[in-house]
């Protein structure tokens, strides 16, 4: 009975032997993530101030859940100011950090990613009738794909864009395009 028991041993280590490599191929060669984009985007609904060439700001913490999977925080700044008036705001932004999955898919050159992420939101502005500084903030929903072509192992260009539906009182649905930097280690 020993050596039935022996000899099956033998034979599952060399079965996991073997299946090492293809489970090691199966990860990603990194943990964490670090990008720097800049941007532009506005608002859709917009009346004034619809305009699309507001600059934007991004800063992507993420880290690898699973193969292919990643978390995701999106830090960002779009400033409104492009036309006179955003809505009834004046010298307008938007303040945003979003947190969601992002599921990559490994193309020949590049790898394309889809990602949702819940968002907490301020829009800042100056009230242009009073003067007086205003303030709102909710939570939104982000949807986007992104794209990244690899440079070398640590360092890829990334390009993004992305819709966001926020649950503010006037404008609720923005858009933005970004490109940069990922640091991977």
């Amino acid at each position: 009975m020993t050596r039935h028991h022996r000899l099956l041993g033998r034979l599952l280590l060399i079965g996991g032997l073997l299946a090492l490599p293809a489970a090691a191929g199966a990860q990603e060669l990194y943990t964490y993530t670090v990008g720097v984009l800049g941007g532009v985007g506005g608002s859709i609904d917009a009346d004034p101030g619809g305009s699309f060439t507001n600059k934007s700001f991004q800063v992507n913490l993420g880290m690898v859940t699973e193969p292919h999977t990643h978390l995701i925080v999106r830090v960002g700044k779009l400033s409104l100011d492009q036309d006179s008036l955003f809505g009834s705001l004046r010298d307008a932004d938007l303040e945003y950090v979003t947190i969601g999955g992002e599921y990559r898919a490994r193309q020949s050159v590049w790898e394309s990613g889809l990602y949702l992420a819940l968002g907490g939101y301020r829009l800042n502005g100056i009230e242009n009738a009073t003067g007086r500084d205003e303030t709102e903030t909710s939570v939104g929903l982000a949807l986007g794909a992104t794209g990244e072509l690899p440079i070398n192992r640590h360092l890829g260009l990334l390009a993004e864009v992305s819709g966001h539906y926020i649950h503010f009182r006037n404008e609720q649905f923005f858009a933005m395009g970004h490109i940069g930097f990922a640091l991977h280690f």
